[in-house]
C-alpha cells in the first residue's frame, strides 16, 4: 500500500511538472534598442528607454508574448551614425535580437534600418521624423516601419496652431522666424516651413541656425531680435534648447510666441533646467499627461520613474505593444512573418489584452500613401500631434482647442 501511495505521489508530481507551461525553458524574445546612452543626446535616450522598459515590465507581468518573456538588449549610438551601424550589426549577429527599435536621430535611424533590412530583422522607429526615411529612395527598406508623424505633419500642425491662435490672443500672426540646428532635423524644419508658409499666409523674415552642442548662441538670438517676428519656430536637442531660452533671457528678448518641434524642448530636463523661465514656450507634443488617454498611464509611469511620460517615452512604449501584437499574430519571431504581421495590423482604440492607445489618435495602421504628390511607404497614416505650452512649470495642452480647456498664455512671459 505504501509503495502504491509513493508511486501515485511520484506520478502526480510528474503530471504537475508536465502541465506547467514551458515558459521558463523558452528563450526570451529579444528587443534590440539603439539610442544614445552616452554623449550630449544621452538624456533623450534615457527617457525613451524608460518607455520601453515600462512596456516590457507590463507585458511580462501579464505572461509575456506567446508564453515567452520580453528582454531588452541595448545598443548605444552616442549620436554617431557609424557607431549606430556597428551596434545594429552587433545586436543582430552577436546578440541575436528578434526585432529592433531606434533611433532618435533620423540620420542614425536611416543607417540602422538599412542594416535591419539586410538581415531581415523587423524595425519600428518610434520617433524619427525625417520625411525621406519613407520616400521612394527607401522603398526597398521593407523591414522598416514608422509610428510617429513625419516632419511635414509636425510643421503643418505648428503653422495651423499659429493661424488658430488669433482666436484666443486677438493678434494675428503674420511674420515668422526659424531657429534651428544645422543638422538634419533643422534642415527638415526649414524645408517644411518653406513648403507650407505661403499656404498659411506667413512671411518668413529670418532663418537662423547653429552647430549642435553650441556653447554660445548670442549672435543667433541677436539676429532673431533684430528680425522681430511674431513667432519663432524651433527645433533643437536638449542642451541647445536650454541654452537658447537662457540666452533669450540674458539678452532681454521675449518673443511673443515660441513654438518648438518637440525634441529637446519636451525632454523632462527642459523645465528642470529652466524653471519659471520656460513658461510660455510651446511645442508640438505626441503625448501629454492631461490628454484623456494619457492620464492613467502617466500616474503609473511617474510613480515608477519620478518624471512625467512625454512623447518620446509614450511612443516607445507604444512600439513595444505593436511588436507584441504582431508577434502574437504571426505566431513566431521569424523576421519575414513578423514583418508581414506588422504590415497587416489595424489597431483601433486599444491593443488586444492591453491599454487604449495612449497617443493623441486612436488608430495605428502602416500603409503606403502619397504626401504632397510623392509616394511614401510603411508609415502610420493615422499619427497626429497636439500643441502644449509650459504654464506654471508644467506642459499644458492648448491646441486643438476642442481637446482642452486651457487657454494660450500670451505673450510668452519666459518668467
Amino acid at each position: 500500500m505504501k509503495k502504491m501511495i509513493a508511486l501515485l505521489s511520484i506520478l502526480a508530481m510528474l503530471l504537475t511538472v508536465l502541465s506547467v507551461p514551458a515558459m521558463a525553458d523558452e528563450e526570451p524574445i529579444r528587443i534590440g534598442t539603439i539610442y544614445a546612452m552616452s554623449g550630449g543626446k544621452a538624456a533623450i535616450g534615457e527617457n525613451i528607454l524608460r518607455g520601453i522598459d515600462f512596456a516590457v515590465k507590463e507585458i511580462n507581468e501579464k505572461g509575456g508574448v506567446n508564453g515567452r518573456m520580453l528582454e531588452v538588449v541595448r545598443g548605444d549610438h552616442a549620436g554617431d551614425p557609424a557607431q549606430g551601424k556597428s551596434e545594429a550589426e552587433r545586436l543582430i549577429t552577436q546578440e541575436h535580437v528578434d526585432v529592433m527599435m531606434g533611433c532618435h536621430m533620423s540620420t542614425v535611424t536611416e543607417i540602422v534600418a538599412q542594416v535591419c533590412t539586410q538581415y531581415g530583422v523587423p524595425m519600428i522607429t518610434a520617433i524619427s521624423t525625417l520625411d525621406r526615411l519613407s520616400d521612394p529612395d527607401h522603398e526597398a527598406m521593407d523591414y522598416f516601419f514608422r509610428l510617429c508623424p513625419l516632419n511635414s505633419v509636425y510643421v503643418k500642425d505648428m503653422l495651423e496652431y499659429l493661424k488658430d491662435s488669433a482666436e484666443q490672443t486677438g493678434e494675428e500672426v503674420k511674420t515668422i522666424a526659424i531657429f534651428t540646428d544645422r543638422a538634419a532635423i533643422g534642415q527638415e524644419l526649414i524645408r517644411c516651413v518653406e513648403l507650407y508658409k505661403d499656404e498659411y499666409g506667413f512671411d518668413l523674415v529670418a532663418t537662423v541656425d547653429y552647430t549642435s552642442d553650441a556653447t554660445d548662441l548670442s549672435a543667433q538670438v541677436l539676429a532673431l531680435k533684430q528680425a522681430n517676428p511674431d513667432a519663432i519656430l524651433c527645433d533643437s536637442y536638449i542642451g541647445d534648447a536650454t541654452l537658447f531660452v537662457q540666452t533669450l533671457k540674458a539678452q532681454n528678448y521675449t518673443p511673443k510666441m515660441i513654438v518648438a518641434k518637440a525634441n529637446g524642448f519636451t525632454d523632462p530636463a527642459f523645465i528642470g533646467n529652466l524653471a519659471n523661465v520656460a513658461n510660455g514656450v510651446a511645442s508640438v507634443v505626441e503625448f501629454n499627461p492631461d490628454l484623456i488617454n494619457g492620464q492613467e498611464i502617466n500616474e503609473e509611469f511617474k510613480a515608477e520613474y519620478g518624471v512625467n511620460m512625454n512623447g518620446h517615452s509614450a511612443e516607445s512604449y507604444t512600439v513595444v505593444w505593436i511588436f507584441k501584437t504582431a508577434i502574437e499574430a504571426a505566431g513566431t519571431t521569424d523576421g519575414a512573418a513578423v514583418r508581414d504581421a506588422i504590415a497587416a495590423l489595424d489597431i483601433q482604440g486599444e491593443f488586444p489584452g492591453g491599454r487604449k492607445i495612449v497617443l493623441p489618435y486612436d488608430r495605428i495602421k502602416f500603409e503606403d500613401y502619397d504626401l504632397a504628390g510623392e509616394p511614401h511607404y510603411r508609415d502610420n497614416i493615422y499619427s497626429s500631434v497636439a500643441i502644449a505650452q509650459v504654464q506654471d512649470g508644467e506642459w499644458k495642452t492648448v491646441w486643438p482647442f476642442d481637446f482642452t480647456d486651457t487657454k494660450i498664455l500670451y505673450p510668452a512671459p519666459l518668467q
